[in-house]
């Protein structure tokens, strides 16, 4: 039996006007896509009105532009639903290090309360089992055979990154004894200190 039957579990996914909110960058995405009893639920997204321009090279990486934005919710409407969909749930992201400090900060000017949920990051999953080849999400889904989604949009990538957790589970599972989700989070995470970038 997976660790995900009986589960439920949020996939989260942002894109932002650049590399760190510490340099006034904002999320103008977020998603969510809900793991239910090892099979993949609800999904949810939504634009984001960043408060500033987006630069074009952001731009050209997500191909959302201000004129996409303008009409989109505040951060501070979008914080409340985005807070209430992860509750007090374990959270998979991609890469964590990246998101969590736009949803950190987010949720802060917006006077939520904190994400104190349980992580568990792809990323350290995947440098752990190795394997030939980058662990970007994209190269993952590509090796693995998981189905398209759009690239670096918040939907697309949290669906993939849910499919790539129902994935890496399943091995950890199997060739590393790993017996729950607890263990599962935790292993992430040490892999992601222990491991070199790839």
């Amino acid at each position: 039996m997976s660790l995900l039957s009986g589960q439920r579990v949020v996939a989260v996914d942002t894109e932002t006007t650049g590399l760190s909110p510490a340099d006034g960058h904002a999320l103008v995405e977020g998603a969510t896509g809900t793991i239910d009893d090892a099979a993949l639920g609800e999904t949810w997204s939504s634009l984001i009105r960043p408060g500033r321009p987006i630069p074009p090279d952001a731009a050209a990486v997500h191909g959302i532009t201000d004129a996409m934005v303008a009409q989109a919710p505040s951060a501070e409407g979008v914080a409340a639903e985005l807070r209430r969909r992860c509750g007090d749930l374990t959270l998979v992201f991609h890469n964590a290090a990246f998101d969590l400090p736009f949803l950190i900060e987010m949720l802060r000017r917006a006077g939520q309360p904190p994400l104190l949920n349980p992580i568990i990051d792809t990323l350290g999953l995947a440098r752990g089992l190795g394997g030939p080849g980058g662990n970007s999400l994209g190269a993952l889904a590509a090796r693995l055979g998981l189905p398209p989604e759009p690239q670096h949009r918040a939907l697309g990538d949290a669906r993939t990154t849910a499919r790539l957790l129902l994935t890496l589970c399943d091995r950890w599972q199997s060739e590393r004894g790993v017996r729950s989700l607890a263990e599962l989070a935790a292993a992430s995470q040490d892999m992601l200190r222990m491991s070199p970038a790839r």
